[in-house]
């Protein structure tokens, strides 16, 4: 109560001293911004600008008094978010259930910004979006534009990667594939691009395998020591080919040496 008597005590003082003032000179304020142009007193300034002051103060003492008789209000509040939070869940579950991938995705924004998504949840939404997408997609236009949105730390997840190739070579970008595949090999190779690389033969093989043979050294999964062997495949003809598969399936069993094997069969070979 003193302080605020302060205040006004301290205000009054000023306002007689500037009322004095102002009556031998009232001042004068030119305001112009793009089209609008304002002219005004600097008292009238001053006291509009003191006014916009004391509504703030007034607005926020006003909503911590709410608050405040209310106790409950902010619990409430609490409660309505996690029930927004718990519908938006529920109907995008529903989605998922029913393959909506257009419905899903126009919930996107709000699923990933939802308290009630953790960030590896979040990866898993967008990946299960994208590969939605990418088995949807008809043209190898439209399959490039989905993965023009793609994140570059999502590019990096090798299972989205492989979808994206897979697509590709589905859609006869044979051309994109080798793009994507020498891509790959700077860095990493996994055993599902070895699908595609058993039925489809790079332009690009010498530089493909040149780097498959570097990460081959260190990797212990064996994965580009099969893609070099499918390379190597490709470029014999006839039953040469067809041999070194088979020596190769016998030492390690591989799905995709019998792919290779029944897609040079029905080639007839080379």
């Amino acid at each position: 109560m003193k302080r605020w008597l302060w205040l006004i005590a301290t205000g009054l003082i000023v306002g007689v001293a500037l009322a004095s003032f102002v009556s031998r000179d009232p001042g004068y304020v030119l305001l112009q911004v793009g089209g609008y142009r304002l002219e005004t007193s600097l008292v009238a300034l001053f006291l509009a600008v003191v006014g916009l002051l004391i509504l703030i103060r007034l607005v926020g003492q006003l909503v911590r008094i709410i608050l405040g008789v209310v106790p409950g209000f902010g619990r409430w509040l609490g409660r309505r978010k996690e029930e927004q939070n718990l519908e938006l869940i529920h109907s995008s579950l529903d989605d998922v259930l029913s393959e909506n991938t257009a419905g899903l995705l126009g919930k996107a924004g709000k699923l990933e910004k939802s308290s009630w998504q953790s960030e590896s949840r979040t990866k898993q939404l967008r990946h299960w979006l994208f590969v939605r997408q990418i088995r949807a997609s008809q043209k190898p236009s439209q399959l490039n534009k989905i993965w023009s949105n793609v994140a570059v730390s999502d590019k990096a997840d090798g299972a989205l990667r492989v979808e994206y190739v897979s697509r590709l070579y589905q859609l006869g970008a044979t051309k994109d594939v080798d793009v994507v595949l020498l891509e790959t090999a700077r860095s990493s190779w996994y055993d599902a691009l070895n699908g595609v690389l058993a039925v489809h033969q790079p332009v690009s093989a010498e530089q493909l395998a040149e780097r498959l043979t570097n990460i081959a050294a260190t990797q212990r999964s064996g994965s580009a020591s099969l893609a070099l062997t499918l390379l190597k495949a490709h470029a014999l003809a006839g039953d040469a080919g067809d041999t070194l598969l088979i020596d190769a399936h016998k030492k390690q069993a591989s799905e995709h040496l019998i792919t290779a094997l029944g897609a040079r069969r029905l080639r007839g070979g080379a």
